[in-house]
């Protein structure tokens, strides 16, 4: 790991520096300065005390100070010893739990920033809450939920308090406040903030799917990104008014005055001290980069060309057998036609190349039942036009320039567009 990323909060900044600054003051935040200073004295107390009394457990840096305790002290009355240095294993003990205490917090309060000894909570805007500060294994029960995901993502996210970015200015009317990427205030309707809400709910949990891609096999993969897609596409009204407006009017009924105090003190926080803007804007950066990454794995890396390589061009397999193909679904059930039937042979070997192929992507695996679909979709238009087919008609096999035949002339190496012939 690069000496200039954090190790609890994963930030990442541009000079060592920085980052010294940035533990000094994010590691404590939930401790008072003193209460800190007194763990880390404690530390040092127990590395300079080298000598222990066996009657009282006393430490004591010299030896010639037990000797006085042990002589003018109730010890005094048993019989006197000198014992031997401290055991370190117990002096190890002592210091790792003290430093596994602080550790603790660490990871617990990686939003903070302590000014001047005073506590001042980052707050992230909304549409840029880091879904990192998920455990691994919370996101991937998450992600199995199946039509719960997206529910439980958002209370997830939202009740971490450093994502409570969202307030009403009034509770009796529906507009609501919400912290945007420029330090201020954007206001919504109720209806907007909700489609807004929804629409990030979808990308934390494609953002998780990319965190957690080498948790799961590839068909594992797919089935979850099929299950984000069907939560998207076909859930928003269901979502919305079973469960996500519930959830939102309970933060305000619960939470509405502290997180309104909370985001205007932190606003003017902003203004006011340099630090807290750099940390928030390097917060920015951070969760920015994470959608860039998300977006550069969701890429297509597999593509035609390249299947065209493997399995050759349909444009010229089926324009080479082009008249015996339209006098085969003239005479065949379409089911059982050699159209129909190359097409479904393609799907199956493109979906098995891809899912055993190395460097595929999500974005290819998610590819698939698009392509799928697609293909589909063109032989559903083609099955219409035999089933309307007239004799004295042309039978058009060409449904778009994706999906069309190279017409070859026979003894003529040209290729002459179908529309050409027909003309």
């Amino acid at each position: 790991m690069s000496n200039k990323i954090c190790p609890s909060c994963k930030t990442e900044f541009k000079f060592k520096s920085y980052l010294i600054r940035h533990i000094y003051r994010n590691v404590y935040c939930s401790l008072k300065i003193n209460d800190i200073n007194k763990l880390i004295s404690d530390i040092n107390e127990i590395k300079k005390c080298n000598f222990s009394c066996s009657k009282c457990n006393s430490n004591f840096t010299q030896k010639s100070s037990l000797k006085t305790h042990l002589e003018k002290s109730k010890c005094s009355k048993t019989e006197i010893q000198i014992p031997n240095k401290i055991n370190n294993t117990l002096n190890n003990n002592t210091i790792n739990n003290t430093i596994n205490n602080i550790n603790n917090i660490i990871n617990n309060n990686s939003n903070n920033t302590i000014i001047n000894n005073t506590i001042i909570q980052l707050i992230n805007p909304f549409g840029f809450e880091d879904v990192r500060t998920i455990p691994i294994s919370e996101m991937k029960t998450i992600l199995t939920s199946g039509t719960e995901a997206g529910i439980e993502i958002i209370k997830t996210i939202y009740n971490k308090i450093e994502n409570k970015n969202f307030y009403k200015p009034n509770i009796s009317r529906s507009e609501i406040a919400c912290l945007n990427v420029d330090l201020k205030l954007t206001i919504y309707k109720s209806r907007e903030f909700c489609d807004a809400l929804f629409d990030r709910c979808i990308t934390f949990l494609h953002h998780m799917l990319y965190l957690c891609k080498n948790e799961y096999s590839r068909n594992n993969i797919k089935y979850i990104y099929d299950n984000i897609e069907h939560i998207e596409t076909t859930m928003r009204t269901e979502i919305y008014d079973k469960k996500l407006q519930n959830i939102i009017e309970t933060e305000f009924i619960n939470n509405n005055i502290n997180n309104k105090d909370r985001i205007k003190k932190f606003i003017k926080e902003i203004k006011d001290n340099v630090d807290t803007k750099n940390n928030l804007l390097l917060q920015i950066k951070n969760t920015t980069t994470l959608k860039e990454d998300k977006n550069n794995e969701y890429k297509i890396s597999i593509t035609n060309f390249e299947l065209n390589n493997i399995f050759g061009c349909p444009r010229i397999i089926l324009g080479l057998r082009k008249e015996e193909i339209i006098l085969n679904l003239k005479i065949s059930r379409f089911e059982e036609s050699i159209f129909y039937n190359f097409w479904i042979d393609r799907i199956k070997n493109i979906n098995t190349y891809v899912m055993k192929n190395k460097k595929a992507t999500i974005g290819d695996i998610a590819n698939l039942k698009k392509e799928e679909n697609k293909i589909m979709s063109m032989l559903e238009l083609i099955n219409k036009r035999v089933e309307n087919y007239r004799g004295d008609y042309y039978l058009d096999l060409n449904i778009n320039d994706e999906f069309r035949l190279d017409d070859i002339v026979q003894d003529n190496e040209d290729v002459v567009d179908d529309r050409d012939i027909r003309n």
